[in-house]
């Protein structure tokens, strides 16, 4: 069943325009869409920090989702 809204929801609101652009994102592997909402000083963190993961900046962050949908892109789907 697909997902609806509810009736009298603002489809100009900012949080749909977030999710809108995220799921444009994703259909045309584009992270640059996603990158226009991130704060400038945006920085992820990996949990648990006992995982040696770096801290990542905006960029190194945009950078690796651009590596995962470039990989997403060479995934070929099979029929039988």
């Amino acid at each position: 069943m697909p997902f609806q809204l509810p009736a009298g929801t603002n489809l100009s609101s900012p949080q749909i325009k977030l999710l809108s652009d995220w799921t444009d994102a994703f259909t045309e592997m584009n992270a640059e869409n996603i990158g226009k909402h991130m704060h400038k000083d945006f920085r992820r963190l990996v949990y648990p920090r006992s995982l040696g993961q770096p801290e990542q900046s905006k960029e190194d962050a945009l950078k690796e989702l651009s590596e995962f949908l470039g990989f997403l892109t060479g995934i070929e789907v099979g029929y039988t």
